[in-house]
């Protein structure tokens, strides 16, 4: 047996290793797989038709809490994702604006003034604060419609 095999024997081995892989373990995900999050869709209407697009954006009320975002399909639905498509949103109480405008047109020319694209809803709707419009989340599957008047 050499010198060397002596001082690096098996017994050494296991607990120069044991820390080093444990830690690995622990970082890479082993165990909770972070906050809880639910699916969320629905639908938006302005007088009783469907608002043919937009964003919809979940403004989480929660100190450490996260937003949701959604794009307004042709039909009116939306589906809410926080980082991946349709991951949906972490559970808890949100404030919701909802913006939609008109296509903007591209102009052969430049205007004077510059040309605002129309909004497909009252311009309230845009902001949380003034919107008046609130959801909560749910462990689970949640469906919320919002239903826009003048």
């Amino acid at each position: 047996m050499t010198r060397f095999s002596r001082r690096i024997g098996p017994r050494r081995l296991i607990p120069t290793f044991a820390a080093p892989i444990a830690a690995i373990a622990l970082l890479s995900g082993c165990g909770a797989s972070g906050p809880e999050m639910a699916s969320v869709s629905g639908k938006v209407t302005y007088n009783g038709k469907p608002v043919s697009r937009g964003l919809i954006s979940f403004q989480t009320t929660a100190p450490d809490g996260r937003n949701a975002t959604g794009m307004i399909q042709p039909d009116g639905s939306y589906e809410l994702q926080t980082e991946n498509p349709r991951d949906g949103a972490l559970l808890g109480n949100y404030r919701v604006s909802i913006s939609a405008r008109e296509e903007e047109e591209i102009l052969m020319y430049i205007p004077k003034k510059p040309v605002k694209p129309k909004r497909l809803i009252p311009e309230k709707y845009e902001n949380p604060a003034t919107s008046n419009l609130t959801a909560t989340v749910a462990s689970g599957s949640n469906t919320h419609n919002f239903e826009l008047t003048d």
